[in-house]
């Protein structure tokens, strides 16, 4: 698994530290992307849901921590660039309560590490579902 930590900014601290201890944090591997955000939220995702991979830029004035808007939940701490996971079908977040997206934006500081990585496990898990191509058998008498 591979940990990318979510972009805080220090105004942002006062809002998050009291229902998100720690760091928040993203991680992939083992087939799916896991959201880490304290009591605020999380989500796991397999990779095998996730339709597109992108970017959008979060004005200051959205707010930080789990952010509901429709048809997507947000992980964040800080404004600025977020990766948008374009899912295949709703599924299950909780932020803070039970919630179903059709996509997922995060917050990460490493925004083109986590895209690759994102990407790179999708490969990999689409990979692992292709059964080996066969040779198709020769024709008699040629």
């Amino acid at each position: 698994m591979r940990r990318f930590p979510l972009r805080r900014s220090r105004w942002a601290l006062p809002f998050l530290l009291p229902l998100s201890f720690g760091h928040p944090y993203a991680e992939v591997g083992g087939g799916e992307v896991r959201l880490r955000m304290g009591l605020l939220g999380r989500a796991d995702v397999p990779v095998e849901r996730i339709a597109s991979i992108g970017t959008m830029m979060w004005p200051w004035w959205g707010g930080v921590g789990a952010r509901i808007a429709r048809g997507m939940v947000a992980f964040l701490g800080a404004s600025g660039a977020v990766v948008v996971l374009g899912l295949t079908e709703p599924t299950p977040v909780r932020a803070p309560l039970s919630w179903r997206a059709r996509s997922i934006g995060v917050g990460v500081e490493d925004v083109s590490g986590f895209i690759t990585a994102v990407a790179a496990e999708r490969e990999a898990a689409a990979g692992a579902g292709r059964p080996g191509v066969e040779e198709p058998p020769e024709a008699p008498g040629a």
